[in-house]
């Protein structure tokens, strides 16, 4: 009721309201549904980030390594190497 008047409400009217109410609330449960769907799929996708992240770091270490022992091996070889040529 507004300002005293009085609203008559036929019963397709309100089929229609209940009608509008249910899709809303369908709308609103298939969106949670997605975002939910999203939030898992981006929650696997940090973790393997992650693990990628972790692997390269190893990688990048390891590698550091064996470069610094070649890097060592070269210079004992030059040095070898002049010596003789001396």
């Amino acid at each position: 009721m507004k300002n005293g008047e009085n609203k008559k409400i036929t019963l397709e009217s309100l089929a229609r309201m209940v009608a509008e109410g249910f899709e809303k609330t369908a709308t609103k449960e298939e969106t949670n549904l997605r975002f939910n769907s999203i939030e898992q799929r981006l929650g696997k996708l940090d973790y393997r980030v992650d693990e990628i992240r972790e692997i390269l770091e190893r990688f990048e270490e390891g590698d550091i390594l064996d470069l610094q022992k070649r890097i060592k091996i070269l210079e004992r070889t030059v040095k070898a190497m002049a010596k003789h040529l001396e």
